[in-house]
């Protein structure tokens, strides 16, 4: 599978970089291996070696086209057969970039904005420079998107990290800190933390990465997560004062109506922007139905007494390692004070349907000592439409915030989780243990 990348390349003074191959102006495009391009440092790195500029990403404007930002302060020599040209030249190429280029306001994520990564940078070498450390060389962009922009920066002490991230979830840093003082895991060092540019530094977190695990080795990792779950039960205030958000039964049932009222979503049309995803009007009348049955399951669930613990919310492979020292638990952004069941969502997502039983067996087994499996699988029964709703929550959540021009990294997600309800929502026996047959 290869994706083809539509490179919109801006110097200072927002003029084009142009492919004249053709005779007339162009955008240049590049093809690339898997499903999506890549909007990081792979990306600038074959810039540079094809088109001559030194680059930065510097917003995506969908799936597959990305504007980057030439470095320095004069126009930089690109390779024969390219030129400069105003926005004009290249109008009508890109949908994305005429939109962007008719923006009368700035984007929400402040990383999409030209001079961040320079101040970025100088935030980094401060911080180096304070802990007593050497820069080794330049940062890598390791992630850039809407919701968060991620550096990799060397040092003469090991890979430091930055993350910026959205004002919603500007207090990862301090649950990370508050879970590390527990001294029950390994978590991620934060080494040091500006709120107000809402960014933080940390430290390599070394080890495997969770998506290159064995099945059983993951089941170690969602008992890890049960382990943190436990150690939390009863430090509900602990947790709502390092920035977890409740999500109480009331707050759970308030948040089901108005998700379900989400006209404006379910009943969008089929667009490239949501990858032409967007539910059919039968299906988003089922899901509107859904409303009483979803509130009555909010209350159900509360009854089936389940403590309430820490909730990472977007638990998943990819937010775990395992290192020498332990498991690795990281990405704590969305977390909340919630049922611990609602962590299966992501978990469970596009996992077979044995290693889902599997999954579940290990989840109900890890918490035994404190809620008998049998009354933990009943109340999965109930959790589980719930949990997709959940998901839903955060994913609107982040499409409103980040707004039109930005939300498709969200919409396509938001759709599927709304499917998985509608399926979950026909199934109250489990007859299906995960999201897939």
């Amino acid at each position: 599978m290869s994706s083809e990348s539509v490179l919109v390349i801006v110097d200072q003074d927002g003029a084009v970089l142009c492919d004249m191959t053709g005779g007339s102006p162009a955008l240049p495009r590049m093809r690339f291996d898997g499903q999506w391009p890549p909007m990081d440092s792979e990306l600038t790195d074959r810039v540079r070696r094809e088109l001559g500029p030194a680059t930065v990403v510097l917003e995506p404007l969908d799936f597959t086209t990305v504007v980057l930002l030439a470095a320095g302060g004069t126009r930089p020599v690109s390779a024969d057969g390219f030129a400069w040209h105003g926005h004009d030249a290249v109008a009508g190429q890109s949908l994305a970039f005429d939109r962007r280029a008719a923006r009368s306001r700035p984007p929400v994520s402040d990383w999409f904005r030209p001079g961040w990564f320079e101040r970025a940078e100088s935030y980094i070498d401060a911080e180096i420079k304070a802990a007593g450390r050497v820069r080794l060389g330049p940062s890598r962009q390791i992630k850039h998107w809407s919701m968060s922009a991620v550096l990799r920066t060397p040092t003469d002490g090991g890979d430091l990290y930055l993350k910026a991230v959205l004002p919603r979830l500007a207090r990862e840093p301090d649950i990370t800190r508050y879970l590390a003082s527990l001294r029950i895991a390994p978590f991620a060092t934060i080494t040091a933390v500006s709120p107000g540019d809402r960014w933080w530094l940390a430290e390599d977190f070394g080890g495997v990465d969770g998506w290159a695990l064995s099945t059983e080795q993951r089941r170690a990792c969602l008992e890890q997560l049960v382990m943190v779950q436990k150690e939390t039960i009863h430090r509900g205030d602990e947790l709502i004062a390092a920035g977890c958000v409740p999500l109480s039964p009331a707050s759970l049932a308030d948040g089901v109506r108005s998700t379900m009222a989400r006209d404006d979503i379910w009943r969008a049309p089929k667009l490239a922007k949501n990858l032409g995803r967007a539910l059919t009007g039968e299906e988003a009348d089922r899901l509107r139905a859904l409303t009483p049955y979803l509130v009555e399951c909010a209350e159900r669930l509360d009854e089936a007494a389940v403590p309430a613990t820490i909730v990472h919310r977007d638990f998943h492979p990819g937010n775990v390692v395992v290192r020498d020292d332990g498991i690795l638990l990281h990405d704590w952004s969305f977390a909340t004070v919630a049922n611990p069941l609602f962590d299966l969502a992501s978990w469970l997502l596009d996992v077979s349907e044995p290693d889902a039983a599997t999954y579940l067996e290990a989840f109900f087994a890890a918490w035994a000592d404190t809620v008998a499996p049998e009354r933990m699988r009943d109340a999965w029964r109930v959790a589980k439409p719930l949990a997709a709703v959940v998901e839903m929550m955060k994913l609107i959540e982040l499409a409103d915030i980040v707004g039109p021009d930005h939300d498709f990294n969200w919409l396509p997600m938001t759709y599927g989780w709304g499917r998985r309800l509608l399926h979950a929502a026909a199934d109250p026996g489990l007859a299906i243990n995960g999201w897939r047959k």
